[in-house]
């Protein structure tokens, strides 16, 4: 073998002549073939398979009869003949079909070619990127991250399949479901009564958690995640408004009860008290949440740190604090780098398969308001897409904050946090209540076993779900 074909991109022409022989044969290799190669026409090395592929897709689109007449005609037809090598060649495909033809096969082994050539383009892509001074590292990373996972996806060939043969599996997810723990299914919050509505967070869903300043966002994220990490679920903490210290800190006040403000100027704390604070805080000393603080991180950056996180650390969630403070596409007004970021974290759920959290800053039209200032969707600030983007959408709330000290039944307010489940895409709509110390950042449930309840009012301060006609009706999102 000589150096030439060692270089040579990996293609065998003689099975895609094959393919495209059987699918000027039979119609049903047409769409067998048409759903097996889901990278379409660039699958086909030669060029001129290329330009035949695609015209045999358009007449297949239009309902018409695929032959070589056919095929031939809408090529004269739409001045691409001579770009496919003439009509002898054409007519010759049929030819080049093996008596024993394993269609399958074939269409596996291109797809294994045209992959292979895919990962050496972007190999020489990524050297000539990475030399020139003028590319981000993290990008690269993360653009050669999204490549490698779109060229898995392709090779994988999928076809359709019918609900009978779907069934089976549908079925041991459900028995799966009931054998969970709690009926908790993904990533557990820490918090029974949010879990009793999620199920937890589930993976490849892009969770927003929106509130004003003030409504405690930033520990209530901080504090579920710790919660899922005692739970036995790693994650991965991203912070791009505080240090990795000042959050330490935090953890460090919600296990032993302190508050922020002591930890840090060491109020009404003797030496030796703090210095037992490194046996005391065990849970806190082991603990194997990660955590970033990188500041202006993009979602690019934000990508491979995930990846790495998940592939090394064995992360089954990630946490953005906040989302307005990462950096998108500039290439458009603030609106569009929002939609940018937003669309950007749903996609890094999918292509991990977790759950990504993202706090987010509503607007100011919440303070403007009158009545109870309870946050609404619209409040999203900046972007419709975050809305879009988003499978469940949760919003802190506390009354106290905006000095209403008793709810419509009498009951205090006074350290409890409402979450506001205002969009669910795959369950009900809910409000769930829970106690909160917003000095040291700890969330506990009302009720240990605290069960969700249908119910327009706040029994006794617990959970509170919407009227059973809204509570058990698909989400309208």
């Amino acid at each position: 073998m000589t150096t030439a074909d060692l270089l040579a991109p990996p293609a065998n022409t003689d099975l895609e002549a094959a393919v495209l022989g059987n699918m000027l044969l039979s119609r049903d290799a047409v769409s067998l073939t048409i759903a097996l190669l889901r990278a379409g026409a660039a699958v086909f090395y030669r060029p001129a398979y290329q330009v035949v592929y695609r015209t045999i897709q358009v007449l297949h689109s239009k309902g018409d009869a695929v032959d070589v007449l056919t095929v031939i005609q809408q090529l004269l037809t739409d001045g691409l003949l001579e770009r496919a090598g003439g009509a002898a060649d054409v007519g010759h495909l049929v030819k080049c079909v093996p008596s024993d033809l394993h269609l399958k096969t074939y269409c596996l082994q291109l797809v294994e070619l045209h992959t292979k050539r895919c990962v050496a383009e972007m190999a020489a892509q990524l050297r000539d990127q990475a030399l020139s001074p003028t590319h981000d590292p993290h990008d690269l990373l993360a653009a050669a991250q999204r490549t490698l996972n779109e060229l898995h996806d392709t090779l994988q060939l999928r076809r359709a399949q019918t609900v009978a043969e779907r069934f089976p599996a549908a079925v041991d997810e459900i028995v799966a479901a009931t054998r969970a723990p709690n009926g908790i299914t993904g990533v557990t919050s820490g918090l029974w009564a949010l879990d009793k509505v999620t199920g937890g967070w589930q993976p490849e869903d892009l969770i927003i958690v929106a509130a004003r300043p003030g409504m405690g966002k930033t520990s209530a994220s901080l504090a579920m995640a710790a919660m899922a990490e005692a739970a036995g679920v790693p994650g991965f903490f991203v912070s791009l408004e505080m240090g990795a210290g000042q959050l330490v800190k935090k953890l460090i006040a919600n296990e032993l009860s302190y508050t922020t403000s002591q930890l840090t100027k060491g109020a009404r704390l003797s030496p030796a008290e703090a210095e037992s604070i490194r046996t005391r805080a065990a849970g806190t000393a082991r603990s194997r949440l990660l955590l970033d603080d990188t500041p202006g991180l993009s979602v690019g950056e934000f990508r491979a740190k995930a990846a790495k996180a998940v592939q090394e650390h064995g992360a089954r969630f990630a946490m953005v604090d906040y989302l307005q403070l990462m950096t998108g596409d500039a290439r458009g007004n603030r609106e569009q780098e929002i939609s940018s970021i937003s669309r950007g974290l749903k996609l890094v759920a999918k292509e991990l398969k977790i759950p990504v959290l993202a706090m987010c800053q509503l607007s100011r039209a919440v303070e403007t308001r009158g009545g109870d200032k309870k946050p609404q969707l619209s409040d999203l600030r900046e972007s419709g897409a975050i809305e879009q983007d988003a499978d469940v959408v949760i919003f802190p709330y506390r009354a106290e904050y905006y000095g209403t000290l008793q709810d419509s039944e009498g009951n205090s307010t006074a350290d409890l946090t409402e979450f506001i489940i205002a969009k669910h895409r795959n369950g009900a709509l809910a409000n769930v209540f829970v106690r909160s110390n917003m000095a040291t950042g700890r969330y506990e449930d009302l009720e240990a076993d605290a069960p969700v309840t249908v119910s327009n009012a706040l029994d006794d301060h617990a959970t509170r779900a919407l009227p059973t006609s809204q509570f058990d009706r698909d989400p309208p999102f």
